[in-house]
C-alpha cells in the first residue's frame, strides 16, 4: 500500500517488502484501518504497525534501516533544508494542482469530456503530461483523487489521447530527460 516514490526509497535501502497495490475507488480494508485518518496512500507497514505518509515513512525508514544509503543527509543543517523543500513541494504542488482542478471546472464541460475544452483537447491539456512525469521521477504527488476527480482523468485523458501518444514524449521519456536534468545539477 505503499506509492510508487515510496517503493523507490525501499528499494534505494535495499529492503525486501510486499507491495499491495490498492484501487483507490474501492479502498481494502486494510489501508482504511491502516490510515483511518486520512484513508489514503502511502502506508507503510512494518511489523504489524502502519505508519503513514510519505515524509514520515522516510524518516522512519532511515531510523529503522541505515544501511548504505541513507535518504537524508547525516548533517542536521542539509536534514532541515531536505524537509523544508519536501513541505515546500507538497505543499505548493498539491495548492497548484487544486487550482488546475479549479480551473477546469470553470473552462470544462465535465459531461462532454475531461479536457479543458470539453470534449477536444486544447493547447492547454500537453503541458499536463510532465505532471504524471515529476511525481515518478521526483515524488512530486498531485493532490489525491479525491481532492482533484477531474484533473486525475486529465492525465489519463492526455497519455491515452491518440495525438498525444504520437507527438507527446512518452511517461518514460519525460522521466529520463527529468532524471537527467536533476542529476546533472
Amino acid at each position: 500500500m505503499i506509492a510508487d516514490v515510496d517503493l523507490v526509497k525501499l528499494h534505494v535501502q535495499g529492503i525486501e517488502h510486499e507491495d499491495l497495490p490498492q484501487d483507490l475507488g474501492n479502498k481494502s480494508k486494510l489501508l482504511l484501518e491502516s490510515n483511518p485518518v486520512h484513508k489514503k496512500v502511502p502506508v507503510l507497514i512494518h511489523k504489524g504497525k502502519p505508519i503513514a505518509e510519505s515524509a514520515i515513512i522516510v524518516h522512519y525508514i532511515d531510523e529503522v534501516w541505515p544501511g548504505t544509503s541513507p535518504l537524508l543527509p547525516q548533517d542536521a543543517f542539509l536534514r532541515a533544508q531536505h524537509r523544508f523543500w519536501t513541505d515546500f513541494f507538497d505543499k505548493k504542488f498539491i495548492q497548484d494542482c487544486l487550482l488546475l482542478e479549479g480551473a477546469l471546472a470553470e473552462l470544462g464541460d465535465e459531461e462532454e469530456g475531461p479536457f479543458f475544452g470539453g470534449a477536444s483537447m486544447s493547447f492547454l491539456e500537453p503541458s499536463t503530461v510532465w505532471i504524471p512525469a515529476l511525481e515518478q521521477v521526483v515524488g512530486l504527488k498531485p493532490a489525491s483523487q479525491e481532492q482533484c476527480p477531474r484533473l486525475h482523468k486529465l492525465f489519463g485523458a492526455v497519455t491515452e489521447h491518440p495525438s498525444a501518444k504520437v507527438a507527446l514524449p512518452q511517461i518514460e521519456k519525460l522521466k529520463e530527460f527529468t532524471q537527467a536534468r536533476l542529476v546533472s545539477k
